[in-house]
């Protein structure tokens, strides 16, 4: 709203009296101009809370916005518990009331984002630079957005989560307003042990920038509510860090006993209810819900879900010959029979495909015998012209024996006086 020179915010107007607002509003009606809105301001003492759904005996399990603000959240379930839809249902619920940061890994939240007009960051699009930039502006401006990572690869989603994440915790302090950080499937960023395909270095920046969210968060405003299907999949680092708790459907035992664990339960009542929740059945634990743990079926989203399975749809009918003209099987056949080689050599695991390309080396023989005068002197090694002598071959033998020994880090090489002497590398053993 502007006067003149000067424009009226809604923030701005919150902060007016009540009759300065009326003011504000009869001004702006003489120049003809829209009527400013005030937010409507909550009592200090009043709970910011939210219907999450209904409990089993039919009361309406709230939960507070601040204490979970304060004390983080935890959503696991196997496989169909109803995690997704319990993460929409809340950022539904909560959309208006605070920033909404959305990681979704396998683009089920896409929907949710258009319906309530936030935008979309996709992660096959920006580098992990631009993915810290965006995120910095997002805290700055108070943006809620929608990170999508459905279109790259694990290690590519780690990577992004690492910088996007770092960009959030690292805002200045004048950034530092309550947001949720919603992460569905949350343990393929910080998995348990280390377990995944990734490179190490990747997998440990992905979890230690989810255990700074979860731990140096709260103090910057940052919330981070996770869904995961195994307690025991996601890093403890990270798990441990939450104070509420939402338990679904749990079939294994292992992961029975962490969930009674978890909520307080012991291990007959949890053995006995866990295994036979519904889909959308949680029991929730934690200070944003209640002192005690309690059942609640989650209520309805308004947006598209599409989380759950497909429904079942009876396939075309269709004959062989047409069903194999439209695989094209004969040019697949052809394709693989040229390509059998190369195809036969790349489906070998990186580490079998190097000591392949290591014994196809004409020096691997040398090499070897190299390796085995090499072994019981370890660690002080011998002259490179003595080995020549000792195995009875020429140097160039020798030297080309070393270099590739030398390229796989098998062995050290120094100078000394005017030879070198070589050692097997420290902490090789054979």
């Amino acid at each position: 709203m502007s006067f003149g020179a000067t424009t009226l915010t809604e923030q701005d107007m919150s902060r007016l009296a009540p009759i300065e607002q009326e003011l504000a509003k009869a001004f702006a009606a003489e120049l003809g101009k829209p009527s400013p809105a005030a937010r409507p301001k909550i009592p200090e003492d009043a709970c910011i809370g939210i219907d999450l759904g209904v409990s089993d005996p039919g009361g309406t399990i709230r939960l507070d916005l601040e204490k979970l603000l304060d004390g983080r959240l935890l959503v696991q379930g196997t496989s169909g518990a109803g995690k997704s839809w319990t993460l929409r249902r809340l950022l539904e619920q909560t959309h208006g009331l605070v920033q909404q940061i959305v990681i979704d890994p396998e683009g089920e939240f896409v929907s949710l984002a258009r319906h309530f007009d936030y935008p979309v960051v996709d992660g096959s699009r920006l580098d992990t630079a631009a993915l810290a930039t965006a995120a910095s502006r997002a805290r700055e401006h108070r943006l809620s957005v929608l990170l999508d990572l459905s279109q790259i690869d694990r290690e590519a989603q780690m990577q992004g989560v690492t910088a996007f994440i770092g960009a959030l915790i690292a805002a200045p302090r004048e950034h530092w307003h309550p947001a949720l950080i919603a992460i569905d499937e949350a343990h393929i960023f910080a998995p348990f042990g280390g377990a995944g395909l990734a490179a190490t270095s990747v997998r440990q920046a992905a979890t230690h920038a989810l255990t700074d969210l979860m731990s140096r968060g709260r103090k910057r405003g940052l919330a981070g509510v996770l869904a995961t299907q195994r307690i025991a999949r996601l890093a403890k680092s990270v798990s441990s860090e939450a104070l509420n708790f939402l338990i679904g459907l749990n079939t294994l035992d292992i992961d029975i006993r962490r969930a009674a664990e978890t909520i307080g339960w012991d291990a007959s009542k949890a053995f006995d209810r866990l295994p036979i929740l519904q889909p959308g059945d949680f029991v929730a634990s934690g200070p944003a819900f209640s002192l005690a743990p309690a059942t609640l079926r989650v209520g309805p989203v308004e947006t598209r879900h599409i989380g759950a399975r497909p429904e079942m749809i009876a396939p075309t009918a269709i004959s062989a010959a047409d069903a194999a003209s439209l695989l094209d099987l004969d040019e697949l056949q052809t394709a693989s029979q040229a390509d059998e080689e190369v195809r036969s050599e790349q489906s070998l695991p990186v580490g079998m495909r190097a000591v392949r390309a290591f014994i196809r080396e004409p020096a691997f023989a040398d090499a070897g015998r190299i390796l085995e005068v090499l072994t019981p002197l370890s660690p002080q090694g011998a002259a490179v012209s003595d080995l020549a002598d000792y195995l009875s071959i020429d140097g160039s033998r020798v030297a080309a024996a070393l270099a590739l020994l030398d390229t796989y880090g098998a062995v050290d090489i120094d100078d000394v006086g005017e030879g070198r002497a070589v050692r097997l590398a420290k902490g090789l053993t054979l």
